[in-house]
């Protein structure tokens, strides 16, 4: 299992806690805000982490943020866009690898 694919199961992961927590599919929009409540950007990765830590964001929180790649994020909204688009790249099927041809 590549880094990929170990941030995007802890990022699954994640969702279905706070949808459970929250009682059905939530949006991130409220949960995110809270938890970089004081947020002056741009922020690392790193630092988004740190700040949710500060603020007692839930564990689950902690964990999605943390799943996103160490880059720099120049707004909340961004933050937002990136760990949507985590969520929907996992959803998305992926292709069945074609058979392997028969050897003769």
């Amino acid at each position: 299992m590549n880094d990929d694919d170990t941030r995007r199961s802890r990022l699954e992961e994640g969702i279905k806690e706070l949808e459970t927590r929250m009682g059905g599919p939530a949006p991130l929009a409220q949960p995110l805000h809270k938890a970089l409540l004081g947020a002056v950007f741009p922020l690392s990765t790193e630092q988004l982490v740190l700040l949710a830590r500060e603020n007692e964001a839930p564990s689950v929180v902690l964990s999605l943020l943390g799943s996103l790649p160490p880059r720099e994020f120049e707004s909340l909204d961004a933050v937002q866009h990136a760990l949507e688009s985590q969520v929907q790249e996992s959803e998305e099927p992926t292709e069945p690898s074609p058979a392997p041809m028969p050897q003769r």
